[in-house]
């Protein structure tokens, strides 16, 4: 079923094509009335744009689909990060030498930074998957809140 929508978006446009081509031919050949020249654009306008339309469908339903597994990819980036900076927070709080939490703090500023370009990403993905990213903004605001991974 995918594949006829491809092959009807190709034809309709190779039809605008067809028709097009077959217009300059004839006005070569003779001048077009003004009602033939009007039915002329009228159909090529009218496949044009239906093959266009489809052929937008079908390619926006392949970058969702590509959207969804980059999509997948921050989701790990963004949980592991979290992990980390809570594991460096937790060291952070133990009895350590000074050296050590220097080194932590800076660390967790990376890793705080790799957190924010997490976030903005985020946004950016609002646009093309919303509902994926409320459901992840919902889980992460229960982990929070329950606490997970801030012992």
């Amino acid at each position: 079923m995918k594949n006829l929508y491809w092959v009807l978006a190709v034809l309709l446009i190779l039809v605008a094509i067809g028709i097009s081509v077959f217009v300059v031919y004839t006005t070569t050949k003779r001048t077009l009335t003004t009602i033939e020249g009007t039915l002329w654009q009228i159909f090529v306008l009218a496949a044009g744009l239906a093959g266009s339309f489809i052929f937008g469908q079908q390619s926006a339903r392949i970058n969702k689909l590509h959207a969804r597994s980059a999509f997948r990819n921050l989701l790990s980036l963004y949980q592991s990060l979290r992990l980390a900076s809570t594991e460096i927070k937790t060291a952070r709080s133990s009895e350590s030498p000074e050296n050590t939490q220097v080194i932590l703090a800076r660390v967790d500023a990376t890793i705080t930074s790799q957190l924010m370009t997490a976030d903005n990403a985020l946004e950016d993905w609002k646009d093309i998957l919303p509902e994926d990213v409320e459901e992840l903004e919902r889980r992460l605001s229960s982990e929070i809140q329950g606490g997970v991974g801030n012992e």
